[in-house]
């Protein structure tokens, strides 16, 4: 995360991490609609968002291009949307993936994907939270 960015206020890290969540990612296609995936997605200590995908996935075409998302956790009529830019990194050996996959307690097997798969790192520069209903 870049050091002028804010940290997540300690409520909506708590929020965020109080129990396992589905968001999902937001970002533009190449004609200008919005694309939205449900997604995996770790909160890191550095309030960053580490997310995984295929190489040849919508969202990582979407976002080499337009490196801006949005992630939106949602349960009942509560919601945390985090915006920022995303960037990459390759995971050829499905480190991230694998970590990824563990903290949503999942086993799906990546092993056929080696050398295919891109980590997505986002920064998180904007909060929007309804933690309470109206």
């Amino acid at each position: 995360m870049a050091d002028h960015a804010p940290a997540l206020p300690p409520r909506i890290r708590t929020w965020l991490t109080a129990k396992l969540r589905f968001p999902v990612l937001g970002t533009i296609g190449a004609d200008g609609r919005p694309s939205l995936s449900v997604m995996w997605a770790v909160l890191q200590d550095d309030d960053s968002l580490l997310m995984n995908t295929r190489r040849d996935r919508t969202k990582a075409r979407n976002l080499a291009r337009d490196p801006w998302a949005s992630l939106c956790y949602q349960d009942a009529y509560e919601y945390v949307t985090l915006e920022g830019p995303v960037t990459f990194r390759d995971d050829p050996d499905l480190l991230d993936i694998i970590a990824i996959r563990d903290h949503y307690r999942d086993d799906y097997d990546f092993s056929s994907q080696r050398g295919e798969r891109v980590s997505m790192i986002m920064s998180v520069d904007k909060v929007r939270e309804h933690l309470k209903r109206l």
